[in-house]
């Protein structure tokens, strides 16, 4: 159960996001990046913890049990999908504490080949989009050491 707080800091998020935007019927929603944006928090210091729980809206001490919670709620809700990655290759340093407390569905590896990992992380885009998004938005290459990436999708009738 997600509480009311965490409710209010992603609905915050969403709403500095969309004072942003020119008023030409843009959809945001920051749900789908929060709870990444949380995990993060969590293996972050010094000024990114401090950057990431600003944007977050809570403290960064309690930012990766809320992810957990919200992606527990958004995996259970009808017609709605949500899905995070995070794709290194073998030698980014990765701190492992905070590594193991990741998701385990939430981690990959990238092996180097750029042909390889394109394919990979497309088929993950197209899995967890039911098709919507058929390749990854960004593009490999063999000096790519880290991908992260959200992604939510909702079907309504």
């Amino acid at each position: 159960m997600i509480g009311h707080g965490t409710v209010e800091a992603v609905n915050g998020l969403t709403a500095r996001w969309a004072a942003t935007l020119p008023d030409t019927g843009t959809a945001v929603a920051a749900a789908g990046v929060w709870p990444l944006l949380g995990l993060l928090a969590d293996g972050a210091a010094g000024p990114a913890r401090n950057e990431l729980s600003d944007a977050l809206g809570v403290p960064a001490d309690g930012a990766a049990t809320a992810a957990r919670d919200l992606l527990s709620v958004l995996g259970s809700t009808r017609g709605l999908r949500t899905a995070l990655g995070l794709w290194t290759r073998a030698t980014f340093p990765l701190e492992p504490a905070w590594r193991d407390k990741l998701p385990a569905a939430v981690q990959g590896q990238l092996t180097g080949d750029h042909v390889r990992d394109q394919a990979h992380l497309d088929a993950w885009a197209a899995r967890c989009t039911d098709g919507r998004i058929d390749a990854m938005p960004v593009t490999v290459d063999e000096e790519t050491q880290l991908v992260l990436a959200s992604a939510l999708t909702l079907r309504t009738d």
